[in-house]
């Protein structure tokens, strides 16, 4: 049924002198507005620490890492610890068998990145962080069996022993002659 005063519903819905497409305009003025906050960032970074991710810096970053042939050399611009797993993986057989000892249990949470990175860099190699080969990862940590005996690691098959001790050095222990970088 039609309202009793002649407007239609159209008009009844929107405000007076408001445009009907206000809330529209609204929405697109505030995403390019952030757009823009954002690509600004990128185009013309600051001089601050953040800035080594803005795109102009990755992209001089990208140039001199494509001059740099080894392999090795390239991974330690990017840390220490990839050009040494690299570097690993060069050395060692492709049968070999590692363990990193110090990845089991809640505190050792901060230290699970490393396990990553080896099993990456170390593949096809069995890289082992429980005794057992089946260890539990629970939001961050992995539960296992533990295990820094060189005796028992070598009975137990394996060629490597890689220990991280409390200060975050690693320990490189070769258990057979397998184990042992060339």
């Amino acid at each position: 049924m039609p309202p009793s005063n002649g407007r239609s519903e159209a008009s009844l819905a929107t405000p007076a002198g408001l445009p009907t497409q206000w809330p529209l305009t609204l929405v697109t003025l505030l995403i390019g507005t952030t757009a823009v906050c954002l690509a600004w960032t990128q185009i013309f970074p600051g001089s601050g620490q953040d800035a080594k991710e803005a795109l102009p810096n990755l992209d001089r970053r990208v140039t001199m890492l494509r001059q740099v042939e080894d392999p090795i050399r390239r991974d330690s611009f990017n840390g220490g610890f990839n050009a040494f797993a690299r570097q690993l993986d060069q050395k060692l057989p492709r049968d070999a068998r590692i363990f990193l000892s110090g990845m089991i249990g809640k505190n050792n949470e901060s230290q699970v990145g490393y396990y990553f990175v080896l099993r990456n860099y170390l593949f096809p190699r069995t890289v082992a962080i429980s005794l057992d080969e089946k260890p539990v990862f629970h939001d961050g940590w992995f539960e296992g069996i533990p295990c820094d005996s060189p005796g028992e690691l070598r009975t137990n098959g394996f060629d490597l022993l890689l220990g991280f001790s409390t200060n975050n050095t690693l320990r490189v222990i070769p258990l057979t002659q397998k184990g042992a970088p060339k």
